[in-house]
């Protein structure tokens, strides 16, 4: 027969309390950082909106492009003014490239390399023009948004 261990002091009991309490506050921590570092920085997000809102606009699909407007904007202009403001610009646009994003807080700004094709009535050979624009995307209730003027 084994004979009956040691009753365990309250003391004992407390220290492994301590101890699995302060276990869990490290595991849980632990987890806590490496799920927020898993979350990519705001940067990477608004080039990745900034880039697929750009392939919509080479593309003509000026509803798809619309909905990466902020709700505000939205709710002002329809679908069919934005449709007809970017269709109406006087140059076709051939490419674009997302060179630079700088965030603060909830506002970035996104440089954008844009090369466009002059449509000038009476021009035979096409000319393309590079130009850099500068646009601002911001954060609403954890999304992000492309700021269109009024």
């Amino acid at each position: 027969m084994r004979p009956n261990p040691a009753p365990q002091t309250s003391t004992h009991n407390s220290s492994l309390t301590r101890r699995l309490a302060l276990s869990l506050a490290c595991a849980l921590s632990i987890a806590v950082v490496g799920c927020a570092s898993l979350r990519p920085a705001p940067e990477e997000t608004v080039r990745k909106l900034a880039t697929q809102r750009w392939q919509a606009l080479l593309a003509g699909k000026f509803d798809q492009s619309y909905e990466f407007a902020t709700p505000a904007f939205r709710k002002l202009r329809s679908v069919e003014f934005y449709r007809i403001n970017r269709s109406a610009v006087p140059v076709k646009w051939v490419s674009a490239e997302v060179l630079r994003v700088d965030c603060e807080a909830a506002r970035c700004k996104v440089t954008v390399k844009l090369t466009s094709e002059p449509r000038v009535p009476g021009f035979r050979k096409p000319i393309n023009l590079e130009s850099g624009i500068e646009e601002t995307w911001v954060q609403e209730d954890g999304q992000w948004w492309m700021f269109e003027k009024l």
